[in-house]
């Protein structure tokens, strides 16, 4: 079960969730794809369990995505974080350097850069 790598995705657009999670479960049997709502939500599912990838909205209503990536830090450092958001990735390299976040990227994205971005998130995962 160890070689299970664990994705969750945060958003709070549904068809979001929905895209990524048929996005991602098509990498296959090793990989189990969580999702959530809102930050608050998926600080609890990272409570319960480790994740090996965290990919989030940066804009949500009740946490944004740079708030959700310092909680995260607080348990467990080396995850790693992919930022998305439709304002523009560009204004926020130095939050992004800081928090050590693996990429931004810019919505609307293509499905077959949301599966090659994970799997090279994944392949970096530090210990």
């Amino acid at each position: 079960m160890d070689a299970i790598k664990r994705i969750l995705v945060v958003d709070d657009d549904e068809q979001v969730l929905f895209v990524f999670h048929d996005a991602l479960i098509r990498l296959g049997s090793d990989y189990e794809i969580v999702t959530a709502g809102s930050a608050q939500a998926a600080l609890e599912k990272v409570r319960e369990s480790p994740f090996d990838l965290i990919i989030t909205d940066l804009r949500m209503p009740d946490m944004d995505g740079v708030a959700l990536t310092e909680a995260l830090r607080a348990f467990n450092s080396g995850v790693s974080v992919i930022w998305m958001t439709a304002f523009g990735c560009h204004r926020l390299k130095a939050e992004a350097a800081r928090l050590a976040v693996y990429r931004c990227l810019d919505k609307p994205l293509e499905i077959r850069e949301i599966r090659k971005t994970a799997r090279e998130a994944l392949e970096t995962v530090r210990e």
